[in-house]
């Protein structure tokens, strides 16, 4: 980050240092020492009887969290010289962090996203693992999904392994497509096949739509980014310093006027007014629209419906072809932790077959093995997520550093003006790019 930027944060992190420091858990457990480890501590099985502490944090709450709690615990009981006090912190996990961070007080072990990768780094809070992945008690990279371990690297630097993720497929309903007379959509259709069939399934009826062909979260800014990407570079360079020709590159032009011709001309897809009438349904599942764009998460509910027959297809491809990105959640180690090669011992089983085989019944998990097992490349509803992984692009919010505060509300605010009603695309955007970059100084 730059030195302004830190300058800038300083106070706010005082803030919540003196905030957070009355009740942070001391990392003060000692470190067993080995010269042979690449850390100088001992992997946690050779730490005799002396009891080897760590920390370990999670924004997950809920059912989440017991389920990551029981791998933790099935950890312990195969490695009775190891306590991992497992803390979770649904709300300001990112201030708290950086907090913590500030004070030399983190988590040994803490969950991270990816978009927290760039920020939680340049806070100097995460280990680097390359070693630890090719060291002794390392795994093989080949057991595991590398376009999925790479959301977790910056920099060229490995700073998560992965517990679980998805990307995006389009959903559709088989008995709209029937009704219609429509042939079901296939992998390789295009940004244009997929709006004129969502043009064939949008249904009106004394002029107000009953059915919408397709339903894409506009204004969430991260979900768009297939589409633009379909047609562009992306909204920002790929060393993350400018938006200035990327935001409102032609190809992101195009990306968005498609976008806004769904909704404001053809309307195509649902407005917000429209998904507030119905707030609590699920549109997809209740058959009001034929074609959604979502990630793996209702996937099992949808399978439990006998009244839903639905299939998945690949996003379709622009003329920049295929494009996707990933909901990512990984296992970082603190950069201060007294205790990596125990830390990493952790993350080793739970991303790998000891924590994958519980994470693999209710997400993707990125260990090939389990993977397998589990029917990932194979179930023919989960199939199209995994074909599309080689097709998965980094994101701006971890290629910019300061994409929180400088191109995601620009983008967002774009997004929303172009949702809104019918304006001109090229002029937003213009704006937008500019409003970037001025936040970047």
């Amino acid at each position: 980050m730059k030195q302004t930027v830190r300058t800038a944060l300083f106070p706010v992190l005082l803030v919540l240092v003196l905030l957070l420091s009355g009740c942070a858990q001391p990392n003060n457990s000692v470190s067993p020492e080995s010269p042979a480890s690449a850390d100088g501590a001992k992997p946690a099985e050779a730490a005799g009887t002396e009891k080897v502490k760590l920390r370990m944090t999670t924004w997950s709450t809920a059912d989440s969290y017991e389920m990551q709690k029981s791998v933790l615990d099935s950890y312990m009981k195969e490695h009775p010289n190891v306590d991992i006090t497992f803390e979770s912190v649904p709300d300001n996990y990112n201030e708290k962090l950086i907090a913590q961070f500030a004070i030399g007080d983190a988590p040994d072990i803490i969950m991270v996203g990816d978009t927290h990768i760039p920020i939680f780094s340049e806070n100097g809070g995460l280990a680097d693992l390359s070693a630890f992945v090719a060291g002794a008690n390392g795994v093989d990279p080949g057991d595991f999904y590398e376009d999925i371990v790479n959301y977790g690297k910056y920099k060229d630097k490995l700073y998560a392994m992965p517990k679980d993720w998805t990307n995006m497929a389009i959903l559709y309903n088989k008995k709209l497509f029937d009704e219609a007379q429509l042939p079901y959509p296939q992998a390789g259709w295009t940004w244009d096949e997929l709006y004129q069939t969502a043009k064939s399934l949008t249904k009106t009826e004394n002029g107000k739509t009953t059915q919408w062909g397709f339903k894409l979260p506009g204004t969430d800014q991260r979900r768009v980014q297939p589409l633009v990407l379909a047609y562009s570079d992306g909204i920002v360079s790929p060393d993350g310093s400018t938006y200035e020709g990327y935001m409102n590159s032609p190809g992101t032009v195009t990306a968005l006027q498609w976008l806004s011709d769904a909704f404001h001309k053809d309307k195509i897809m649902p407005s917000s007014t429209d998904t507030d009438s119905f707030k609590g349904i699920d549109m997809f599942g209740a058959g009001k629209v034929a074609m959604d764009f979502n990630g793996r998460w209702p996937i099992e509910d949808y399978m439990k419906d006998s009244q839903l027959e639905f299939g998945t297809v690949p996003l379709p491809v622009g003329p920049n072809g295929a494009n996707n990105f990933v909901f990512y959640g990984g296992w970082s180690i603190y950069e201060k932790s007294k205790h990596k090669e125990a830390a990493w011992d952790v993350i080793k089983y739970m991303t790998t077959r000891g924590g994958a085989e519980v994470f693999g019944d209710f997400g993707f998990v990125a260990y090939k093995p389990v993977a397998g097992e589990k029917g990932q490349a194979t179930d023919v509803n989960y199939k199209s997520f995994t074909d599309d992984i080689p097709n998965t692009k980094i994101m701006p919010d971890t290629i910019d550093v300061d994409y929180p505060k400088s191109g995601k509300p620009a983008f967002t605010e774009a997004l929303e003006k172009i949702l809104l009603s019918e304006t001109d695309v090229q002029q937003v955007l213009d704006e937008a790019a500019a409003a970037a970059d001025k936040a970047k100084k």
